[in-house]
């Protein structure tokens, strides 16, 4: 009865219904084609993991490039902290040897000061000057002798000029 009073509302209903039923089966269509639900299952999955395994390969080649490059500066920095300890060491031995300029100083001063007192020792020691006056007496002493010497030898020598008689008789008598 009521298809009769209502026939025109039941024929869009049907069709309204049937185009919703299209529509989703195109949906459902588009969704299994566009995840391959459809399609050969096998195919995309292995096609996936393909992709997925490039992508680990590729980000496995740059962490290698990375270590690689990681490893290359930790011999460098090596280097650098073997040259850091050198150089430390060469510091310490400098501020030791400056730790003895002061004490290297002082002992110059002393020196200077011990040389000065030495140079003046023979000119006001009582002691030196007492031996530098006797040297001196001596000097004075030793060369009238010589000359005395000198004039002796050279008088025995003209008489024996002057006497012919050979040296030798003469120094021998």
């Amino acid at each position: 009865l009521l298809l009769r009073i209502y026939p025109s509302i039941f024929q869009k209903k049907k069709r309204k219904m049937t185009e919703e039923e299209d529509n989703f089966a195109r949906e459902v269509t588009e969704f299994n084609n566009e995840y391959g639900l459809t399609s050969n299952r096998d195919l995309l999955i292995k096609k996936k993991v393909k992709t997925e395994l490039n992508d680990l390969e590729n980000e496995a080649a740059l962490l290698k490039n990375e270590m690689e490059s990681m490893e290359h500066k930790n011999v460098q920095l090596n280097a650098l902290q073997l040259q850091k300890n050198e150089l430390k060491q060469d510091l310490f031995t400098l501020q030791s040897e400056l730790k003895g300029v002061p004490d290297n100083h002082i002992m110059t001063k002393d020196l200077e000061a011990e040389k000065v007192q030495v140079i003046e020792k023979p000119q006001t020691d009582p002691e030196c000057l007492r031996l530098k006056k006797e040297l001196e007496n001596c000097r004075n002493d030793d060369w009238e002798s010589i000359c005395e010497t000198l004039q002796t030898e050279i008088e025995i020598l003209q008489m024996k000029k002057y006497f012919g008689v050979p040296f030798l008789e003469i120094k021998g008598s």
